[in-house]
């Protein structure tokens, strides 16, 4: 839940209509049942008016044979441009609650997409453009986080030069909780504030008439539905659910006298991971700090980086759009060299995102094609 947005055109009371000649059909878009945020939606057509539905296969995510537990390193610039934001996603790690990956699109979304199963989330490695959804349209650019909850209905423009990393999760992906006070405000002293977040601008509805094919993702497969009239038909709506986006320059990194730990760098959060953004700040300020991190075991969790920008002082061999898996149980920490080459440093421009999953994540085989299969000795050498 973010905060209450009304836009457009919708009756003074929910469950009523304006008057008899203009009828709009509401929609209750919501999550956990009836328990869950929700928003209300009005359409000018039937939002069921379907007139085809196919059942379409998906290339199935393959899991990369090994027994190894290693900490890696994936070079996701290796990928190649295709497809578009949605089928160009190429899938690096994988457990049963999330997935992560990279998607360099090709070419334009054709198709409308929803994903019945998985709230999105992106990041604007390089690139800008649009998601126009049913709750309107929102802009994006380098350095956002672009919130997508699952059950929304849209597609995208973007620059053919656009890259991304993604999260999809069967778990809502949520702002911490230890954000928030009692009413749902985020509190005084968080890394961002509610002015920071930027939601959709609805714009005029569009019930024209033609040939529009929406791409429902159930994980294995598509249901593909063909409809006679542009989905996009919303004349207002209100609620909490809504996609949204939030970049990362705005945010306020927590900094202290000594090197704080990454929760205070968390972002997001569901029940079995967390999100967390490394930003441009200052490094502590004790006489005698050692700014770089320490060495530390993920004792109950695997730990993601995806690199974006900025000098990652830790490690050697990284650079934008690389991609490190440390895993739970296995030290790691600086390379060699890298703490003495810390001290005195007074601050950092990286901007990298962390995902911290509470259950062993798995290698997809395009993951495994893009690997550095020497990082593990990288702390030995």
């Amino acid at each position: 839940m973010v905060y209450y947005v009304k836009q457009g055109e919708v009756p003074e009371s929910r469950h009523t209509y304006i008057d008899r000649s203009r009828i709009y059909k509401e929609e209750l878009f919501g999550e956990e049942g009836f328990d869950g945020p929700y928003s209300l939606l009005y359409h000018l057509g039937e939002p069921t008016r379907v007139k085809k539905v196919t059942k379409v296969m998906k290339e199935p995510i393959n899991e990369k044979s090994t027994d190894e537990l290693l900490h890696r390193h994936f070079s996701t610039s290796f990928f190649k441009p295709s497809g578009d934001l949605v089928s160009g996603r190429r899938p690096v790690l994988f457990n049963d609650d999330v997935r992560m990956g990279t998607v360099k699109p090709e070419k334009p979304m054709e198709n409308y997409f929803r994903h019945a199963l998985r709230d999105q989330l992106l990041f604007v490695h390089e690139g800008k453009g649009v998601l126009r959804s049913v709750l309107g349209s929102l802009g994006f650019s380098k350095g956002d986080y672009v919130y997508i909850p699952k059950g929304t209905t849209y597609s995208a423009e973007y620059e053919m030069n656009s890259e991304f990393f993604y999260l999809e999760s069967r778990e809502r992906i949520s702002i911490p909780g230890r954000y928030l006070n009692k009413y749902g405000q985020l509190k005084e002293g968080t890394p961002y504030y509610t002015r920071d977040i930027r939601v959709p601008v609805l714009e005029e509805p569009s019930n024209d008439a033609g040939r529009y094919t929406v791409l429902v993702d159930y994980d294995d497969y598509y249901i593909s539905e063909e409809r006679d009239r542009n989905p996009l038909d919303v004349v207002g709506w209100d609620g909490y659910l809504y996609p949204f986006t939030i970049n990362v320059s705005l945010m306020a990194p927590i900094v202290g006298k000594l090197h704080q730990p990454p929760p205070v760098h968390e972002t997001f959060s569901g029940p079995s991971f967390m999100v967390g953004t490394f930003l441009p700040r200052k490094f502590d300020f004790h006489p005698h700090s050692i700014p770089i991190s320490y060495y530390h075991s993920n004792i109950d969790t695997d730990e993601v980086l995806f690199y974006s920008s900025g000098n990652f002082m830790s490690r050697k061999g990284i650079g934008p759009g690389s991609m490190t898996l440390h895993v739970r149980g296995l030290i790691h920490g600086p390379q060699p060299g890298a703490v003495d080459a810390s001290i005195g440093k007074e601050e950092t421009d990286e901007i990298a995102v962390m995902v911290e999953a509470y259950k062993p994540l798995k290698v997809t085989r395009e993951g495994s094609e893009i690997e550095d299969k020497k990082y593990m000795s990288s702390w030995y050498q």
